[in-house]
């Protein structure tokens, strides 16, 4: 029915037993937050928020993917670019984005993202 089912721990909501109602595509589980892609490319956050990683009214736009770090939170647009929020300390989530768009995929780390760029080769940024 595309509604989400969470389990484990819960102490910040980021797994809340009774599961994220809705219609999603796609879900990303950070250090303790979590993130569900909206069919019409929202996105919806939950769990913990101390440096704006889950804003609890999501994130509007028209993202294809998403991608969930310790503390910080990615999102790849349909147009290629890719959107960053949260903890920014060790340049995982640049504010500004990541510069060289045509992405088609990402990916969240621990403290680092990766991106694959259509002709195939991959960026990577934050913690090394």
């Amino acid at each position: 029915d595309g509604s989400i089912a969470c389990w484990g721990r819960n102490n910040d909501g980021q797994a809340p037993p009774d599961g994220v109602p809705g219609v999603f595509i796609a879900v990303a589980a950070g250090g303790e937050h979590s993130l569900a892609l909206r069919r019409d490319g929202s996105i919806a956050c939950w769990g913990r928020n101390q440096f704006d990683q889950a804003p609890p009214g999501g994130m509007d736009g028209d993202f294809v993917a998403i991608g969930a770090g310790m503390y910080f939170s990615v999102a790849l647009r349909r147009d290629g670019s890719i959107a960053c929020w949260g903890r920014n300390d060790e340049g995982q989530a640049p504010p500004d984005g990541v510069e060289g768009g045509d992405f088609v995929a990402i990916a969240a780390g621990w403290r680092h993202s990766l991106a694959l760029r259509r002709d195939g080769s991959i960026a990577c940024w934050g913690r090394n």
